[in-house]
């Protein structure tokens, strides 16, 4: 893979933004092997997975702590892995719009930048805790764009989140409060905005989640699932042993690519 570290200003933030980029290219193995690929084919284009970080994050974790390099390019698939900070990659009343960064701005300038497949069915998002929450909330917001959205661990039912006992919800940043607080924005209620794209009978992308069963931030994922299969959404949970850790994401951001097509 080609690891680039990225940074370019952003006009949705309003600053410098950095991001971590995977593509692939040709291998030690390759070579060694003589195998016949394609990376450098003036038309190709790699299938993309957009790869969002939890709370107190940034965009160095997932290559810093999981092997989603080798990963990636086993699958043949470019990853793009932007900062977001605590902002649960909403519009914050009080802060940056790292929704529209996401979901716009991101997008349009990585395409410009590398060989990536802007097909829907080839465009993918992904993410831990915060990162699960904002990868639905962005998949919601744009379902026209991406085919598949997968959550591991997410915080995805605000209100059942809020109301657990986690001592640390409390240590929380004020920003991430602020981002998260429901009454800001109905959109950034997860069931409610699925109601909202229903009601419009949008085409929503492919969903898949996996939470650990000694997770304390389980419960959240399963309201949030429970009122999918209750609105008839075609949705994938899977449950496996695991806490709310690096451990967990590395082995099960596995069962996410061999998810994808």
């Amino acid at each position: 893979m080609a690891h680039i570290d990225c940074s370019f200003y952003s006009t949705s933030l309003k600053k410098n933004a950095h991001v971590i980029v995977f593509i692939p290219t040709v291998s030690a193995d390759d070579y060694l092997e003589e195998r016949d690929v394609d990376y450098y084919k003036e038309e190709k284009r790699f299938p993309v997975l957009y790869l969002l970080h939890g709370s107190y994050g940034d965009c160095m974790d997932w290559s810093r702590f999981t092997g989603i390099e080798r990963y990636a390019q086993e699958k043949g698939i470019a990853v793009i892995m932007p900062s977001g900070e605590n902002s649960s990659y909403v519009n914050m009343e009080a802060g940056e719009a790292y929704l529209t960064y996401i979901t716009r701005e991101l997008p349009e300038f990585m395409c410009k930048m590398f060989p990536l497949s802007k097909e829907r069915k080839d465009t993918y998002i992904a993410g831990l805790s915060m990162g699960g929450y904002g990868t639905y909330r962005c998949a919601l917001e744009r379902p026209g764009y991406y085919g598949y959205a997968a959550s591991l661990s997410g915080a995805l039912d605000r209100n059942v989140l809020e109301s657990a006992d986690m001592p640390h919800m409390k240590k929380m940043p004020r920003s991430y409060v602020n981002a998260v607080a429901l009454e800001h924005n109905s959109d950034n209620q997860l069931e409610k905005l699925l109601e909202k794209r229903l009601s419009e009978k949008a085409e929503l992308p492919k969903l898949y989640m996996a939470c650990g069963t000694e997770d304390p931030i389980t419960p959240s994922s399963e309201a949030f699932y429970k009122k999918a299969k209750e609105l008839g959404v075609e949705i994938t949970y899977e449950e496996y042993p695991g806490v709310h850790d690096w451990n967990f994401w590395d082995s099960h951001i596995k069962d996410v690519l061999r998810w994808l097509p």
